[in-house]
């Protein structure tokens, strides 16, 4: 308690910031159980399409991440 009271205030550098943080454990909870939800029904957990067999992404995404993946490697 006594650590609460002289606690020093964080400065945030704008309202974004300190809104994520002072939420962030809601917001993860929440992305979390729309991913699962997602992966459950068989839709792409970044659009509403249609995801392929064994994986969580539609074809356009697959293939975003293959390209990504590449890129972060060749680094």
């Amino acid at each position: 308690m006594l650590r609460r009271l002289f606690r020093r205030k964080k400065e945030y550098k704008n309202r974004f910031l300190k809104f994520y943080h002072l939420n962030k454990k809601r917001l993860n909870k929440e992305r979390r159980s729309t991913y699962t939800a997602k992966m459950k029904l068989g839709v792409c957990v970044r659009c509403k399409r249609k995801a392929l067999k064994n994986i969580v992404f539609c074809s356009y995404h697959r293939a975003k991440q293959k390209e990504y993946n590449k890129k972060a490697r060749a680094r």
